[in-house]
């Protein structure tokens, strides 16, 4: 038993085991280190390939965006007008909000319906996961406004089913938005969608 102990205690404090240990726990920081560049800069990738109209950029949400109640700036009976009057897409309804693109996705991460925007999929699947996470730290996702580059909001549309639809709107620096009035144009919009295809 002695000899098997000095056996082990001999190859164990080998020069050479400890330089291959050694050398072996360099190999894997450098390669733990690659790979992390590797996801960073895809995830960067990712994020920067999301464009708008050519005159903006998408949000970046690094810092938690603060929740904002806005009050309606034009009386409501004006939002029912424009219901009434029938809108046929999401550009009508951008033209009506005056803003530059409009996004319809579900917080399962899918692409509904896009106008003015690029890569739908990525940037769908991203909005779902920041409220997702925003959900879960108890923030309030019902309406939340975005300032950055652009002026935007992400809003909670209406739901069919299980599933919960969201809106990201962008607009200029300058754009103000009747939140209330764009609900309920957005909500119109997608119960025509299901109408058509039912």
């Amino acid at each position: 038993m002695d000899g098997l102990l000095d056996v082990l205690t001999g190859i164990l404090s080998s020069p050479f085991l400890i330089f291959i240990l050694v050398t072996a726990a360099i190999a894997l920081s450098i390669i733990s280190l690659a790979f992390t560049l590797i996801l960073t800069r895809k995830i960067s990738s990712v994020v920067t390939s999301i464009k708008t109209a050519p005159s903006t950029a998408p949000p970046t949400l690094a810092t938690p965006p603060t929740p904002t109640v806005k009050t309606a700036q034009k009386p409501v009976s004006t939002g029912f007008v424009r219901v009434a009057s029938g809108v046929e897409s999401l550009e009508e309804i951008s033209s009506t909000l005056a803003v530059n693109s409009i996004f319809l996705f579900n917080l399962a991460g899918m692409s509904i319906e896009a106008y003015n925007i690029k890569e739908e999929d990525k940037l769908a699947a991203i909005l779902a996961d920041v409220l997702a996470t925003l959900r879960k730290t108890g923030f309030p996702t019902d309406t939340i406004s975005i300032k950055d580059t652009v002026q935007g909001y992400i809003l909670s549309v209406t739901q069919v089913g299980e599933m919960e639809i969201y809106a990201l709107i962008l607009g200029g620096v300058e754009t103000t938005l009747d939140i209330e009035e764009a609900r309920l144009l957005l909500k119109d919009y997608v119960s025509s969608i299901i109408k058509k295809s039912g």
